[in-house]
């Protein structure tokens, strides 16, 4: 009876076979006898089906996920199972994908998605087969595999028997060797992205000793050029540029961290260390300067200067960038869709996205920023001297302090008597300004009838503001946005210059999400808000701000309570010139405020700055609104203002109190106290010292140039999942996390950004060790083992090599990830070292090259064919590290743009060295990259980039024979071999065409060179003008001695090789 039943089991999956189309059929019965989820299903899921039944809620049709088997393999609410294991022809989808009729059809007809025979085929085997799951390839933990045998095959290392034995399946072998030559050239560029020298050259040529090739890669490896070339990739996947991109892409500085980078390759730092530090140097404990500078590679995306642009909104925009950047870059996944909505091809969620990203929301930093400049947090990079000389006038500053506040208690403790102390007389002393605000009226100004204040010229008015009645006798009336008093020589005060002001206020509303300035003078965001302002909030709360530059070095307090509407109040401040939070005091109605201290760090000055060059310059003090121009909030003030006070000093407590007509017995004895605090003769001198000292800090670090870096915020800034990505629609709010179905985060781990760095390199992390051991085979081989090296999930590309990819990321780990030990495996493989040169077969079977049965072949990159025109000639200036240089470009480009950056509004092209320094130095303008790097695919640097666009362009050709560069490249070449000693024109054509592509020259090629020299040789005795012209080109100084003909028809010799396949061409 069993055997019957198995016959009409067999005999029904014949007969279903039968019915299948045609060319399903034939494709099922060409299907290999095991199906592999991860690397033949699920791609077709992913591609034709995750988009309406895949991770995303909001998308999910028919309430059906085919991404996890929990649903898959569940019934329906129609009763049907879509797919049942072992049984197609009993899965819903199976009916559906062979379906004809298109109100059944899957995918359906309007959504454009087509399956293939053989992918419909595919499918029914695998369900045929049981329909297992299994999790994404790329989240499962890398272990390493065994190697397997090569036989027959040279086998240098473990790469070459993963690879051969890959290669051997598809039918392919691996190439001869290449040339000694050729492999030299192809270790250099890859290592150190320069060409060999002759005398390098030689040496390898006639080294016959077996470890000939590894004593060269391990010279390359610690040299300066090798960090440089490692520097350049990475400054690709940081987004590093000069400038800050989007609206004014002005001018940032940013170099000191590309010289961490620089540095830290140079010592062969640890990956992991690496990493750490760029994501959270700050949080370690005892962390130094160079710690904290290495954050600053969260700070190179762009920022925008726009005008009206909302300062939450890009805040918000830059938490996004760090997230997607963190992903792509150090886990090869994109995770930004999940900004909006559930990911729809990966198990990330809104949630998690949004989770992940709060790691990265706990700064404080601005959304709109100024045109030119950096902006915080920021880390001052002193020099060791200059360190010295701060710590010690600290250690004064802070012995004086110590005086100061001995000296108060002593004088507090005396009994003498307060006599007169009630008079008016005495908050009159050195005053600066005062305005009663009683007469409005018009003078003679510079030449022009200006409407004045109280008829003093100093204080002039914007608009038409009445007098009505006042507290006093009248007031004035602040009605109109255009309303504001501009008063001269006043209030204009250096961090340790004391200043004091006090007026009577009535404000008519509160201005939510605007602050009302009563009176102020800092500037707007291209003069990085420098100065102070005195102001309400917009729950009328009473704040000061002593401002060096927005968001980072101020000292900025606020009320704990508001002031009423409709009602006189007496608001004043004074501030000592300490520099610090404790030397303010706010008043309200003549008794010192509670205020909460918002930030006190404050090093820099607070004069008034002009935009563009940062010069001091004596700006008016304004009342009634703020020179906040182009940011949604002037600091409009509505209501009336009486008896404005300006002091340039110090006033008591006492001395508000008399201002607010406080009634002097009413007084606690404390204020009495705090007068003579303020005004001990003794007290004044150790503050005026004080105040030197202040001043000369404050000259010294103003001097210091700064960098943008990370700063954890005191207190963590909640962060909200946004509906559809919408700054201005919070829903839930979230804690930082990761996304569970990679990894989920350790609960022993610091809930920020060192806790995500120690999550990424935790032993069981799926992603980190193959994403980076695929960049840099993508670096050494041309593309990645996984293709898409920026997408590691359902919609990336399967891994070429699997099992080498985990054995190489498995080998980064155990040997404490070294990315040196990691180049040198791969450079010292027999793959590596193979020919370039492609059989037809191979051509055939694997025109891509993906089975690597030849060595790899493709255009280098931009920065390498111009340093190596600079090395050949001997142009190459080899500084390392430094500021980034301005080499030749075309005129007019940068202007052309129009942008609004004062510092970057013209190309200014250096002179010098700094014209023929390495390209990885260029300076990088977001907006208008230097166009000949464009041409030939440099990225913008907006977005973290793994892998760069590789184009073909009749553009590329037109540079390398024109570009200025390469012209002058090509004129001192010609120079250099018509310098040597040989008298054969074709030795030197010879040595320069070794110099430029390093193998020597074939007859043929030679004969072709020669030939082309003799012939312009003549051109040029005909037209000696248009060799003048030729040799003009560049500003390195001609050889005088040498023939200006024979120069110039070497020159064109020299062009020709510069324009050789093999000088621009990895082969």
């Amino acid at each position: 009876m069993r055997l019957f039943f198995l016959f009409a089991f067999l005999i029904g999956l014949i007969s279903c076979r039968q019915s299948l189309p045609s060319e399903v059929s034939s494709a099922y019965e060409s299907l290999p006898d095991q199906i592999n989820y991860n690397f033949d299903v699920k791609p077709i899921l992913s591609d034709r089906c995750y988009s309406c039944h895949g991770p995303d809620d909001e998308a999910r049709q028919a309430d059906l996920r085919l991404d996890v088997p929990e649903s898959a393999l569940a019934k329906l609410e129609s009763g049907s199972i879509a797919i049942k294991p072992g049984s197609w022809w009993n899965s819903s989808l199976a009916q559906r994908i062979l379906s004809d009729d298109s109100e059944m059809q899957m995918p359906p007809p309007d959504s454009r998605l087509r399956l293939e025979p053989s992918e419909k085929a595919m499918l029914l085997k695998w369900i045929e087969q049981g329909a297992t799951y299994e999790p994404h390839w790329s989240f499962i933990k890398p272990t390493a595999p065994i190697v397997p045998e090569a036989d027959d095959h040279e086998v240098y290392n473990p790469i070459d028997a993963f690879v051969v034995n890959r290669m051997i399946k598809e039918g392919l072998a691996p190439s001869p060797p290449a040339s000694k030559e050729r492999l030299l050239r192809r270790a250099y560029l890859d290592l150190t992205g320069l060409p060999p020298s002759i005398d390098q050259i030689e040496e390898f040529l006639t080294d016959h000793r077996h470890d000939a090739f590894e004593k060269v890669v391990d010279r390359l490896l610690v040299s300066d050029a090798c960090a440089e070339r490692l520097t350049l990739e990475w400054m690709d996947i940081a987004r590093y540029a000069d400038s800050h991109g989007l609206h004014a892409d002005g001018w940032r500085n940013m170099w000191p961290w590309r010289d961490w980078v620089l540095r830290a390759f140079q010592q062969n730092m640890p990956y992991d260390q690496f990493i750490t530090l760029q994501l959270a140097g700050d949080l370690l404990l005892d962390a130094g300067k160079d710690e904290i500078l290495a954050t600053a590679f969260h700070r190179n995306h762009p920022m925008t200067a726009e005008g009206g642009a909302i300062d939450e909104e890009f805040r918000l925009e830059y938490v996004a960038d760090r997230t997607n950047t963190t992903a792509t870059a150090l886990m090869g996944m994109t995770i930004e869709c999940a900004k909006c909505h559930d990911h729809k091809f990966d198990p990330i969620s809104q949630k998690d996205y949004y989770a992940m990203s709060a790691f990265f929301n706990n700064q404080r930093e601005l959304g709109m920023t100024g045109d030119d400049g950096n902006y915080g947090p920021m880390l001052s990079l002193e020099s060791p001297s200059t360190r010295q000389k701060l710590a010690s006038l600290d250690r004064e500053i802070f012995q004086i302090n110590e005086e100061i506040n001995k000296t108060s208690q002593e004088v507090r403790q005396t009994t003498e008597a307060i006599q007169n102390l009630g008079r008016q007389g005495n908050i009159n002393s050195r005053m600066e300004a005062f305005f009663p605000f009683d007469h409005i009226g018009q003078k003679m100004v510079s030449g022009k009838l200006t409407t004045v204040i109280d008829a003093n010229t100093n204080c002039t008015s914007f608009g038409k503001p009445d007098l009505v009645e006042g507290k006093v006798s009248q007031a004035i009336s602040f009605t109109d946005e255009y309303h504001a008093l501009a008063i001269e020589n006043a209030g204009k005060i250096e961090a340790n210059q004391a200043l004091s002001v006090g007026l009577w206020i009535k404000t008519k509303k509160k201005k939510e999400g605007k602050t009302q300035v009563l009176v102020g003078n800092a500037g707007n965001k291209n003069q990085y808000w420098r100065g102070w302002d005195f102001y309400l909030d917009d729950q009328n709360k009473l704040g000061l701000r002593l401002v060096h530059s927005l968001p980072h070095n101020m000292v900025h307090l606020l009320c704990l309570d508001s002031i009423q509407m409709h009602t006189w109040t007496h608001v004043a401040f004074s501030y000592d010139g300490s520099g610090e939070a404790q030397g303010c005091r706010l008043y309200l109605n003549g008794k010192q405020a509670e205020v909460d201290v918002l930030y006190n760090q404050l090093t820099r000055s607070i004069l008034p700055v002009r935009s563009g060059d940062n010069e001091v310059e004596n700006r008016p003090l304004q009342v009634g609104k703020s020179y906040r121009s182009f940011t949604g909030d002037n600091g409009i003030f509505q209501g009336l203002m009486d008896e404005l006070r300006i002091y340039a000093r110090e006033v008591s407590p006492f001395e508000v109190a008399l201002m607010a007509g406080l009634e002097q017995e009413n007084l606690a004895p404390d204020i009495f106290a705090s007068h003579l605090t303020v005004h001990s003769p003794k007290i004044k001198a150790l503050k005026l010292a004080r105040s030197r000292l202040i001043g000369r800090s404050t000259a010294i670090r103003d001097t210091v140039p700064e960098i943008m870096v990370m700063r954890e915020m005191p207190s963590p800034r909640p962060t909200f999942i946004l509906d559809r990505g919408q700054y201005d629609a919070p829903l839930e709010t979230v804690s930082p996390a990761t996304p569970p179905e990679i990894l989920p985060f350790p609960d022993e781990y610091p809930n920020n950004r060192l806790g995500l760095a120690k999550w990424l390199f935790h032993p069981d992390h799926p992603l980190t060790a193959r994403a980076t051991a695929n960049r840099y085979w993508q670096m050494i081989f041309g593309k990645g083992i996984v293709k898409t090296a920026n997408d590691f999930g359902n919609q990336g590309s399967l891994p070429s090599h699997p099992e080498l990819l985990d054995w190489l990321a498995t080998r980064l780990i155990d040997t404490g990830w070294d990315i040196r030990d990691l180049l040198k495996t791969m450079v010292m493989s027999a793959i590596y070292q193979q020919s370039s040169v492609a059989t037809a077969p191979q051509r055939e079977i694997d025109p891509e090259n993906i089975y690597l049965a030849r060595a790899p072949t493709y255009r280098l990159p931009a920065e390498l064919i111009r340093d190596n025109a600079l090395a050949a000639s001997g142009l190459l200036v080899r500084k390392v590290g430094g500021p980034s240089v301005k080499p030749y470009q075309p005129e007019g480009l940068w202007i052309e743009k129009g942008t609004f950056s004062h510092k970057l509004l013209r190309y200014v092209e250096d002179e010098g060295d700094d014209l023929y320094r390495r390209s990885l130095y260029t300076f990088i303008k977001r907006t208008s990259p230097h166009p000949a790097m464009t041409v030939f695919d440099v990225p913008s640097r907006d977005v973290c980039t793994l892998t760069r666009e590789t184009t073909n362009t009749p553009l590329q050709a037109l540079v390398l024979l024109n570009d200025p560069q390469f012209v002058e490249a090509a004129r001192v070449l010609a120079e250099r071999v018509l310098l040597e000693e040989t008298n054969s024109i074709k030795d030197k054509i010879n040595l320069a065409f070794r110099l430029v592509i390093t193998r020597t020259a074939t007859t043929k090629e030679l004969e072709l060179m020669a030939s082309s020299y003799d012939d312009q040789l003549v051109h040029f005795q005909e037209k000696p003008a248009a060799a003048r012209d030729l040799l003009s080109v560049g500003d390195y100084r001609r050889q005088a001695n040498l023939s200006m003909i024979e120069t110039a028809a070497m020159t064109l010799v020299t062009s020709n090789i510069l324009n050789h396949d093999e000088a621009y061409m990895k082969r």
